[in-house]
């Protein structure tokens, strides 16, 4: 499915497809000599197969199951309390700290577990009984990513071609719709991605948030939940709404800092981590590589944000498995090409260096 400008827009069949999609296995580990064995082929396959494994890695962190726990935690809460408005989960950060992907496998997690057992009905999607004469297809979890300058029609919108249903008529009548189309796929939980893209200095952004309001008062009749993910939500002047503050319960992720030992603690595990996927496919490694010997120097470049550090780690040892060296050095990591955040960073970090420096 495609909106008018042809990008694909998420639907319940796509969404079940990227839930139960079966994870790439980890391809065969090689020592230096088995890499210097291999015929170019045999070398390209090993690395395409290397880098598709790494790209889809999820490295699971103190920080990110205590996320999950809490979110699990107010769902069920809420699946148990009586029919009305509940409580509101957010989950805010700056960008590229991995909130969105923490929170679609804490998602994917949850579908997978709440559609065990559910008959499958047509493209082997889940099926379950709203009525005892009524079939459906069960979608526990329902994932939109809000759309800049939504109005509440195009909210329903998308709640509705998530389930490929029409769309047509007027706002109320969408609401109406996509309230019924969520009750009748069993939704548990709504997740709404990129909330901060909601604007309520204008009419319509004011709109869409006392609309999601509302669909948070009709998801609670059937116990359901909602669930908002953006950046920087703290700030966002939806988030200062005196109804939606009195129901929300608020998670942040922020970057790992090292000015503390409870700090370069933090960040060692996020490295030690890292170290388990990466380190056995670089046969020249030594153990402590980056929790000890590149800690700081990962740190500088990706000023301590996960999606920064590990695409850093990731182009690192295809590097180092392509020059030979099969094991990370400094110059690895200089050479790539990170956010314009992370270079605008390291470079305000090199510049009070020197100032500091140029002081003494």
């Amino acid at each position: 499915m495609a909106d008018d400008a042809g990008r694909l827009l998420m639907d319940s069949l796509a969404w079940h497809l990227a839930c139960t999609k079966t994870e790439l296995p980890e391809p065969p580990l090689y020592t230096s000599a088995g890499w210097d064995r291999m015929t170019s082929e045999d070398r390209s396959r090993a690395v395409d197969a290397l880098r598709q494994w790494m790209n889809g890695l999820y490295v699971e962190t103190a920080e990110t199951r205590a996320v999950a726990d809490r979110l699990t935690e107010i769902v069920q809460e809420n699946s148990e309390t009586g029919p009305g408005a509940k409580a509101i989960a957010s989950v805010t950060g700056a960008s590229t700290l991995g909130k969105s992907t923490a929170v679609r496998r804490w998602a994917t997690r949850k579908y997978v577990e709440w559609i065990v057992g559910a008959p499958k009905g047509p493209a082997e999607l889940p099926t379950w009984n709203p009525q005892p004469t009524i079939d459906a297809d069960l979608c526990p979890v329902v994932w939109v990513n809000l759309q800049s300058g939504s109005m509440v029609k195009g909210f329903n919108s998308q709640v509705l071609d998530f389930f490929r249903l029409s769309a047509s008529g007027a706002a109320h009548q969408t609401s109406t719709a996509a309230v019924r189309a969520l009750a009748r796929h069993g939704v548990r939980t709504l997740l709404i991605d990129d909330f901060h893209l909601l604007r309520t200095n204008w009419k319509g952004g004011r709109e869409v948030l006392d609309h999601v309001k509302y669909m948070n008062t009709e998801l609670g009749e059937f116990n359901a939940s909602l669930i908002l993910v953006g950046t920087d939500l703290e700030s966002s002047e939806a988030m200062s709404d005196a109804q939606l503050i009195g129901r929300l319960q608020p998670m942040s992720f922020s970057p790992y800092g090292i000015e503390t030992s409870e700090e370069q603690h933090a960040w060692q595990q996020l490295l030690y981590g890292l170290e388990g996927y990466l380190l056995p496919h670089l046969p020249r490694a030594s153990e402590g590589l980056l929790t000890s010997q590149l800690a700081g120097p990962i740190w500088k470049r990706s000023q301590g944000y996960v999606g920064d550090a590990t695409r850093l780690l990731r182009i690192a040892t295809l590097a180092a498995i392509a020059d030979g060296t099969h094991t990370i050095n400094p110059e690895h990591l200089k050479e790539v090409r990170l956010s314009k955040r992370a270079h605008a960073a390291e470079a305000e970090i090199d510049l009070r260096r020197r100032s500091k420096q140029s002081r003494v």
